[in-house]
């Protein structure tokens, strides 16, 4: 997809402005799956309305975020999130990047029609197995249809996003075997425990970690992932949520993740200072696996030390530039 040269400049300024870059925006509490290793969902939460999501996604812009996750719960539960998201791209004139990130279960054509429409850069879906597994129903027997709806008709780029754990681990392989003839990209994420702290290690993580990586941007801090999953959390790093990466929940409370929740600031009332005050080391920094907050972290707070990250975040790499629609021949496919 062609990079914007609006969405570079300003994405190089964030490496030393003391604005925010990144900002995920829980959009409902509510989920329709209860996965034993997700606590961020509350099963019949009411959506967030539309105006005071559109209101948060102002106040973000007007602090100077360019890269959005629209999440939950399940996002896709919010009958207005087309709508949410075309408000959100009309930003910047389109110059920011916009993911939402789903379970995929609820993806119909008539949905998908709509978030094109939406202009949707990204939808990252979340698929763990190739048959239910404990703990989790995010299996391709459950949502292959869909998957394959998404690439006859979406006009956006898919990622597939499994949780690496003890269950998905034996079966990645034959699940990339399966998945070989779809048009996305694949990635992981490292599964956490409470305050966002790694829960798995050992040599065979390790080593599926290094044949297939993890997801885009992990160039970033790729040593600190290999290192964890042998129980090494001596590297030192500096977390830049709250500050840099912003975290905002259902209530519309700025939290510096999604697991860490003592730290919370009404997004409405947050100042440039108030970011300030939130670059500082944090005590739950050894161990943190949470790839978003770890990527924008050491893209921004370490471009000096490694000049080939900062370019990586100015051409788009670590979400992709924004993106432009695909053109589609007469029979659905991309050209």
């Amino acid at each position: 997809m062609a990079v914007d040269s609006r969405f570079i400049l300003t994405g190089a300024k964030r490496v030393f402005d003391s604005r925010p870059m990144y900002a995920q925006v829980v959009v409902t509490d509510d989920c329709n799956l209860t996965c034993e290793y997700c606590d961020e969902y509350t099963p019949g939460a009411p959506g967030v309305p539309l105006e005071e999501l559109k209101a948060r996604v102002d106040k973000l812009d007007d602090l100077g975020v360019m890269v959005y996750d629209f999440l939950g719960g399940e996002p896709l539960m919010h009958p207005d999130l087309p709508d949410l998201l075309a408000h959100t791209k009309a930003k910047r004139r389109g110059s920011n990047v916009v993911t939402v990130i789903t379970n995929g279960f609820f993806l119909t054509k008539r949905l998908i029609e709509r978030l094109n429409d939406s202009g949707v850069d990204y939808l990252q879906v979340s698929v763990d197995s190739i048959e239910p597994i404990p703990g989790s129903n995010k299996s391709l027997k459950s949502v292959t249809p869909k998957l394959k709806l998404l690439a006859q008709e979406a006009r956006f780029q898919v990622e597939i996003q499994t949780v690496l754990n003890e269950h998905t681990l034996p079966q990645y392989d034959r699940f990339r075997e399966l998945t070989k003839e779809l048009p996305f990209k694949f990635g992981f994420s490292i599964m956490h425990g409470r305050g966002g702290r790694i829960a798995i290690q050992g040599e065979n993580f390790l080593e599926l970690v290094r044949r297939y990586g993890v997801f885009d941007g992990t160039n970033l801090y790729g040593q600190h992932v290999q290192e964890m999953l042998l129980g090494d959390f001596s590297r030192s790093w500096k977390c830049l949520g709250g500050f840099k990466f912003l975290y905002v929940n259902a209530k519309g409370a700025v939290q510096w993740c999604a697991q860490q929740r003592d730290y919370r600031f009404q997004l409405q009332d947050m100042s440039l200072k108030e970011l300030r005050s939130n670059n500082h080391h944090k005590p739950c920094e050894p161990g943190c696996c949470l790839g978003c907050v770890r990527l924008i972290s050491h893209a921004l707070g370490e471009p000096m030390k490694s000049f080939r990250a900062s370019m990586t975040l100015a051409y788009g790499d670590m979400k992709g530039s924004p993106a432009q629609p695909a053109a589609r021949s007469k029979n659905g496919a991309h050209s």
